[in-house]
């Protein structure tokens, strides 16, 4: 820790507050140290000073001298860096040092000291409580650190103050109740968020008419953080963006705001979410942490704030490197999950079963990871980042089908089991518009891992193309029952699901679906009725032994 011996917080005991003030705003320090003509200590002054003694009466054309603290803690020049980093704290910020003659020779600051002290002793900030920043703050609270969640939706706020869920997690009720107004406090008002890192959780929507990401939250966030920071500060950027964002967006925004320098003032990084919803809390301790930084210092700083929750951190180099590596790990699983939903078209043409298939090309077969076909790719991250990473293809001049072709057989899901349920009705002599009964089984965009997730759920894709909602029923395991009739439909147990229903569909795979007493449900039905099953939760041959059943499946008719 080296003394500094800039002259940046030294004012003259004969300057006025006025004066004072002004070189505390430029400075962005909170205190200066005063001096006489020849350099002598006078004493230092904050800006808890100053406005004690304008309270007592004096002007600012007043002398400094009137507000300056005459008995620091001061130090010589002999004074070793052990003893200097015991003396610095919260509550003394800086120590001037001495000589012999009282004159000042430089100062220690506490901010340079924070980057050599236990990251643990810093304070942490994560702005926006979503699925990525609320299971984050609360696994880095349960580590130890005091941290800040931030939310601009004061009805979120409050009810993550009162320890309740406002989303399925496994494991999140408990860690709420553990944390909660205590190592994590949630807040909804700008003026109290002050941290040593701050982390940018918040949400890059695509907009709908172009599917490029829409990053105001990105910006709005950089900008209150800008007014935020001070020297020594970490910034983490955790939010999918697109490539250069950090550095060619965020990073100006923080200066600008700031008027400090990346790399010299502040640090920053993009450390990227990789967890799965419904086993983030357990991936957070286990998944690799890819970290890129503007420099050595931010990746030291960020690599050590994430060593304290998982054992593996990897550095990819550049803030670009870690954006990008975000984009591959989605647009890659995109793409696999495509490939099985595109073969899942010729089987069924073919007649044959694609899970056998797959089940017999995979096993003890190490260089194959062949995933079953599904009613399409939704959820929040695999229906968006292959879109933000074809827009980055093409502003680089390369414009190849291979993402459009990939989201187009994944999207396309929704808009064939519409039709498959509409023939296979007509099959039994009913109409899909004025069935008595339609019920779907599994709303959120996945069963397994679980999850109440319904953002960009190809469930919901499915039920925007039924011609009667009046007639729509549905269950999910996780899902609330009121987020289920703000959909416009009917909730309903599962057993009730099928009674007297003209068609069941199974639209996502979770694990209780196996514990119901499928014969006796069956036989509830307003028979001839139709079971479509697109996630092969059942063997077809079940189905196709019942009387009065007519199945259909995904990749297996």
């Amino acid at each position: 820790m080296k003394i500094n011996k800039q002259l940046d917080i030294v004012i003259n005991k004969n300057s006025t507050i006025h004066n004072a003030l002004i070189q505390l705003e430029n400075t962005k320090k909170k205190h200066l140290i005063c001096v006489n003509d020849n350099m002598k200590l006078i004493g230092v002054v904050n800006d808890g000073d100053i406005r004690r003694s304008l309270i007592a009466g004096n002007q600012l054309d007043s002398s400094v001298n009137v507000a300056v603290n005459h008995s620091p803690v001061v130090l010589n020049s002999q004074t070793t860096q052990k003893e200097i980093e015991k003396m610095l704290s919260i509550r003394i910020r800086i120590i001037p040092i001495i000589d012999e003659k009282n004159e000042l020779v430089g100062y220690y600051d506490f901010k340079e000291k924070k980057s050599q002290i236990s990251i643990k002793n810093r304070s942490i900030a994560i702005i926006g409580m979503g699925y990525v920043g609320l299971t984050l703050g609360l696994l880095l609270a349960d580590s130890g650190f005091k941290v800040f969640g931030y939310d601009l939706n004061s009805d979120l706020i409050d009810q993550l103050k009162k320890s309740i869920p406002p989303f399925y997690e496994n494991g999140l009720e408990k860690y709420l109740k553990l944390h909660s107004n205590r190592s994590i406090k949630f807040i909804d008002n700008i003026s109290l968020l002050k941290s040593d890192i701050y982390i940018i959780t918040v949400g890059t929507p695509l907009k709908k008419n172009d599917k490029k990401p829409n990053i105001d939250f990105i910006t709005k966030a950089a900008e209150t953080i800008g007014a935020k920071i001070e020297k020594g500060d970490l910034v983490v950027l955790r939010s999918t963006v697109p490539i250069g964002c950090s550095r060619n967006i965020v990073l100006p925004i923080l200066e600008k705001k700031s008027q400090l320098e990346c790399g010299k003032d502040f640090f920053l990084s993009f450390a990227p979410e990789r967890t799965a919803e419904g086993i983030a809390l357990q991936e957070l301790k286990t998944n690799p942490q890819i970290i890129g930084s503007f420099d050595r210092t931010s990746y030291d700083l960020t690599s050590r704030l994430f060593s304290t929750i998982t054992n593996t951190v990897l550095n990819v180099g550049s803030l670009e490197s870690s954006e990008f590596a975000k984009l591959i790990d989605n647009s890659f699983r995109d793409h696999l999950f495509a490939f099985s939903n595109y073969l899942a078209l010729l089987a069924e043409q073919l007649n044959i079963n694609l899970h056998e298939i797959i089940d017999a090309v995979n096993f003890n077969y190490k260089r194959n990871i062949i995933p079953k076909p599904s009613p399409g790719v939704g959820g929040p991250c695999l229906s968006k980042d292959p879109h933000i990473l074809k827009s980055i293809f093409e502003e680089n001049n390369i414009h190849i089908d291979l993402i459009n072709v990939t989201r187009e057989i994944n999207e396309l899901g929704p808009s064939l089991i519409a039709l498959k349920l509409e023939k296979l009705l007509n099959q039994v002599g009913k109409n899909l518009k004025f069935a008595t009964k339609i019920s779907l089984i599994g709303l959120a965009f996945k069963g397994t891992p679980e999850t109440s997730d319904l953002r960009d759920s190809t469930s919901l894709f499915f039920l925007e193309l039924l011609p009667n909602k009046n007639n729509v029923f549905a269950y999910d395991p996780i899902v609330a029952d009121e987020e289920i009739e703000r959909l416009g439909i009917k909730p309903t147990s599962i057993e009730d699901a099928f009674m007297n229903a003209d068609a069941v569909v199974f639209l996502n795979n979770h694990k209780s679906y196996s514990n119901i007493d499928l014969l006796n449900f069956l036989n509830s039905m307003n028979k001839p009725a139709v079971v479509i099953d697109t996630w092969y939760n059942f063997d077809p041959l079940f189905f196709k032994r019942q009387q009065g059943i007519i199945y259909g499946g995904l990749g297996h008719d």
